[in-house]
């Protein structure tokens, strides 16, 4: 009765007059409440009836279905979340700082009014190597603008200079990089200025340009000069230019500008007084990064980077790139400590891969951002696999890394990071690998075992790992900033040393020992390695590397001196690879991670933990063999996580399979047009080397109980050299990384890589295929009617010995599908 009352009234109220509805809304009120309060009462009645009557229909949760349902969160994950929270506030409670010491800094600078001297230029060295402005970054500079032919005056100053320099570096090091800038661009040639400065001190750069660019300079630095445009080479002439010898900071800024009139005392006191200031403000900006995380901060009084920078000015290597050898170096007596701690105490071998990761990144590498990136993209997907049991989990948690990765090299590449500049991609490239793997391992946990293959049965995830084992294994510590990569069931093996479980291993130590002999032989000595390629590297790198090529004292040689000279560079380019992926690699050894078994002479092996096999890229048989010794765990990862998942059930992996995985590989090394270049080459490669093998190699092969040929010989020494010429030709856009600097390196190489690759192309396409298979057909190797092993779908443009199309877990994914994929050759 009272709802129909309260329709009628509704009906009624929205045709009345405002009085009318003042009216009803006066009358209704008494029966909306009563009609309140007894549907109050009602669902009170009901409610208690549901929890005492016996036939309810509501059925009670077991408690393993609560368990299941709070799994995640237990006590550890509990205090984890906490920690996270309190790291976050003071993480920004430091950007709050910085940010506030930035406007700080730029009212100051804006009060004084500091004359805005210096900007960018890109100017060559005596030595024909590239200087912009970047190169000022890092160390103090005395600039001082002059030309050869100076009579007096420009030996005068830079004498000054020198005499200023042997006082400052007896009280600060090697701080200082002395330059002198060329305003003679028609007769001062780089060999002609080296040979000039070398009367004065021993650290002066000497620079020159083009017209153009030396007109930049100067206009940056506000300094005149009178030479023309187009002066003669070999004039006698003088140069007006303006005196003045500017001091700029470590950030490349200007300090001071001080005349001929200024004695050198002056410019000694002056000097010291600006290098004294600076590291005070040094000292104190670093020392407010993080101030109560920073453990030696706080311990003994200076920041971190003090103890960086005198080797990084030593070497002449960049502070960041220290900081990571060093970081590398430190992990091998850690692994030590490591070892030590029982097995029958994982968790405490969890939190000390924890605990030495945020040693790494907060005080020492001082990356807090990257840190808390990394610790984003761990949780999201250890939350993401254990609560969505749906077939698409995986899928989720790769699109989300990927995702987050990729942005990251956005923003590298937006801010113009180098190689010297130590920042969260690298780390998050190796992350990237292991969450994709775990998330792919943990649905595999969840199928049908006959639906899986050997290395899939393998690795599955049947046990959930609680939070703090998933961070232990997210952030071992060893491999978080360079690799390896590993799996969880990896990982456990070694927290639990279960792999050391077999009976060969215990039979083979004594004293109840549980790790192999040889563990720190081997680690050490990769130790060693790792030192000698940086060394190498330190040595030879910095003057001798692809972007020589781009210089114009490259091209003063003939093209076969250039072509020799590039194939130094290369092995010179891959050494610093070399070194960090060696030292990585020992300091996982270290740890336990790794063994192999043993040889035959019952020495243990340790190679399960290498990324690289030098002699076999330097010295390669063929190209595939090159391709499989080079960032070998990528290889697994791509093939594992990505090859095989975007086939379909029950089909062979084909072309897509191969184009999908090309693409991750270019998309997780980045975005720079220099990688696309180097992987759209290595499609090319693959195919004319795979039909030079299987064309050409059966009729040098020696019947059996024969020797091999000299013919044979001759091709594995030809297979060697053109593998090595290739490589250093297609990976030089790899590390130039721009599309236009590649394309002009190249073309200073005469274009042999692409003459050599095409040119085999064209004869295997346009009838050499055809040509071999006859003579195959005549020596017998291949019987009469019967076609070669085709290349089946999928092959990747690998063979194997038999020329057959590689299997999958011989496949280099690195690289896209090789051309005959799309266009096959006829038989």
């Amino acid at each position: 009765m009272f709802s129909r009352a309260l329709q009628r009234c509704s009906l009624q109220a929205c045709t009345s007059t405002p009085r009318a509805l003042h009216r009803i809304a006066s009358v209704t009120q008494p029966a909306k409440l009563l009609v309140h309060q007894r549907l109050q009462q009602k669902r009170h009645q009901s409610s208690y009836s549901d929890r005492n009557s016996v036939g309810v229909s509501r059925r009670p949760i077991s408690p393993a279905v609560a368990q299941r349902k709070l799994q995640v969160f237990t006590p550890t994950s509990a205090a984890l979340f906490i920690a996270t929270g309190i790291g976050l506030f003071f993480y920004f409670r430091h950007e709050k700082a910085q940010l506030l010491a930035r406007r700080e800094e730029e009212r100051a600078s804006k009060q004084y009014g500091r004359p805005q001297v210096g900007g960018p230029f890109s100017l060559l060295t005596s030595e024909g190597q590239p200087f912009t402005e970047q190169n000022l970054y890092g160390k103090w500079s005395l600039v001082y603008f002059g030309f050869t032919n100076c009579p007096d005056i420009c030996p005068q100053e830079l004498d000054k200079v020198t005499s200023v320099l042997d006082v400052i570096e007896k009280e600060h090091g090697n701080i200082f990089q002395p330059l002198f800038i060329s305003v003679d661009p028609a007769r001062d040639t780089p060999a002609r200025v080296g040979k000039y400065l070398k009367d004065f001190h021993s650290s002066y750069i000497g620079l020159v340009g083009s017209y153009e660019a030396t007109k930049a300079v100067c206009k940056a630095y506000r300094v005149y000069f009178s030479t023309p445009p187009n002066a003669d080479p070999a004039g006698d002439y003088l140069v007006d230019h303006s005196i003045f010898v500017y001091l700029m900071d470590p950030s490349g800024k200007f300090v001071e500008a001080f005349g001929q009139a200024v004695p050198k005392e002056e410019i000694i006191e002056k000097v010291r007084e600006a290098v004294n200031e600076w590291e005070m403000k040094a000292s104190k900006k670093l020392a407010s990064r993080l101030p109560r995380s920073t453990i030696l901060t706080g311990v003994f009084g200076f920041p971190m980077d003090a103890l960086f920078l005198p080797l990084a000015n030593a070497v002449g290597a960049s502070v960041d790139q220290i900081k990571l050898i060093s970081c590398l170096l430190v992990a091998y007596p850690l692994g030590s400590v490591f070892v030590r701690i029982p097995s029958s105490q994982p968790g405490l071998r969890h939190f000390f891969n924890i605990a030495i990761a945020v040693f790494f990144f907060f005080p020492v590498l001082q990356l807090y951002k990257g840190f808390f990136q990394l610790l984003v993209s761990i949780l999201v997907t250890y939350f993401l696999a254990a609560y969505d049991k749906s077939a698409r989990m995986p899928w989720l948690v790769f699109v989300f890394v990927m995702g987050h990765l990729t942005v990251n090299h956005v923003i590298r590449a937006m801010y113009g990071f180098g190689y010297e500049t130590m920042e969260i991609t690298g780390p998050q490239m190796v992350l990237t690998m292991k969450l994709t793997t775990f998330a792919w391992n943990v649905w595999d946990g969840r199928r049908q075992a006959d639906a899986l293959d050997k290395w899939q049965m393998e690795k599955r995830i049947t046990e959930y790992p609680s939070l703090l084992e998933f961070l232990g294994y997210s952030f071992y510590f060893p491999g978080i900033l360079v690799g390896p990569y590993l799996d969880l069931s990896e990982y456990r093996s070694l927290i639990h040393e279960t792999v050391f479980d077999d009976d060969k291993v215990k039979e083979k130590n004594k004293g109840g020992r549980k790790l192999p002999s040889g563990r720190k032989r081997n680690a050490y000595g990769k130790m060693v390695m790792g030192l000698i390629y940086l060394g190498i590297f330190v040595v030879f790198g910095g003057s001798n590397n692809y972007s020589t090529a781009l210089t114009p004292w490259f091209m003063e040689h003939n093209l076969f001196v250039r072509i020799f000279l590039f194939q130094i560079y290369g092995f010179l380019e891959r050494s610093k690879y070399y070194a960090i992926w060696t030292l990585t690699e020992g300091a996982s050894i270290v740890t336990g991670l790794g063994f192999t078994g043993f040889n035959a002479s019952g020495r243990s092996t340790w190679n399960g933990a290498a990324n690289v096999k030098v002699t076999d890229i330097e010295f390669p048989s063929n190209f595939k063999v090159l391709l499989d010794s080079w960032n070998m765990k990528t290889n697994v990862w791509l093939r594992e996580c990505v090859y095989k998942r975007v086939t379909p059930k029950g089909k062979k992996p084909g072309f897509r399979s191969s184009m999908i995985t090309f693409f991750t590989s270019a998309f997780w090394h980045g975005i720079a047009s220099g990688y696309y270049l180097t992987f759209l080459m290595g499609g090319f490669i693959t195919t004319v080397a795979r039909l030079a093998r299987s064309n050409i190699r059966p009729l040098l092969l020696p019947a059996p109980g024969q020797s091999e040929s000299d013919l044979k010989e001759l091709y594995d020494i030809a297979g060697t050299t053109l593998s090595t010429l290739i490589l250093n030709y297609s990976a030089s856009p790899f590390m130039i990384l721009t599309a236009t600097d590649s394309f002009t390196v190249w073309s200073r190489l005469g274009w042999y890589g692409h003459i050599i690759v095409f040119g085999g192309l064209v004869f295997f396409y346009a009838g050499g295929t055809s040509y071999f298979k006859k003579l195959q057909v005549e020596a017998g190797i291949v019987p009469v009617g019967k076609k070669s092993t085709p290349n089946k779908e999928g092959s990747n443009g690998n063979a194997t010995d038999s020329g057959a199309s590689t299997p999958i877990n011989e496949k280099t994914f690195t690289l896209p599908p090789s051309f005959d994929n799309v266009m096959p050759h006829q038989k």
